[in-house]
């Protein structure tokens, strides 16, 4: 709705109906647990890689058993994505103090913690960033030669993760304080033409009364 797109999933709830959607998406894919309550979802068994119609039948009720063991309770929803090869991960991300609402950009992926390759920006009064302060904080990040074609490796779409990156400070502006959380990790930044996906994200929202304070 924002403007960044994302891979194409489908939601299933049980092992006939993601056998059906990794036969409708094709190629490999990737089965991921869908819950309000958990959101890092490797960290309880959640997310399973290089799945396919004939795999990913068993590999959900081994994730079920695997995710009720850590949280007490088995899962009733799971995510059936096509799985991105290539490109770079980002991690984009957002974060309030009292001097107002920043955005967040830095290697993303299951490694991002453990880089800690991070820069943030201010949301100007009123709006969202605009492409040429998106690069700005992409040529910021120490990795940014990964995005620009690091001896020899294929340059990526630099263009379209600008325009991602203000497409998703649009949508922390437009929220303003309904916003609690919002991050995507990761994005996946291919190569020029192809553009950027989203694979996985979290994003919590206040009840609208809250936001204005009642």
């Amino acid at each position: 709705r924002f403007g960044v797109p994302g891979v194409a999933e489908i939601v299933v709830a049980d092992a006939s109906a993601a056998t059906l959607a990794a036969r409708t998406l094709g190629g490999p894919v990737v089965l991921k647990v869908l819950s309000g309550q958990i959101t890092h979802k490797s960290d309880v068994g959640g997310v399973a890689l290089n799945l396919d119609e004939s795999s990913i039948g068993p590999r959900l009720a081994g994730m079920s058993a695997a995710v009720a063991a850590h949280t007490g309770q088995p899962p009733t929803r799971f995510l059936v994505q096509q799985q991105v090869s290539g490109g770079v991960e980002l991690i984009l991300g957002m974060f309030r103090d009292p001097l107002g609402t920043a955005i967040l950009l830095g290697m993303g992926g299951v490694t991002a913690e453990l880089i800690g390759d991070t820069t943030m920006r201010m949301l100007p009064p009123g709006g969202g960033l605009s492409a040429a302060q998106a690069l700005d904080m992409l040529r910021r990040l120490k990795t940014w030669p990964l995005l620009d074609g690091y001896r020899g490796r294929p340059r990526a779409d630099v263009a379209a993760a600008a325009e991602a990156i203000a497409a998703f400070s649009r949508m922390v502006a437009q929220l303003g304080e309904r916003l609690v959380e919002a991050e995507i990790n990761p994005l996946f930044v291919l190569a020029p033409g192809q553009g950027v996906l989203a694979a996985d994200g979290v994003v919590v929202l206040r009840d609208p009364d809250q936001a204005h304070g009642q």
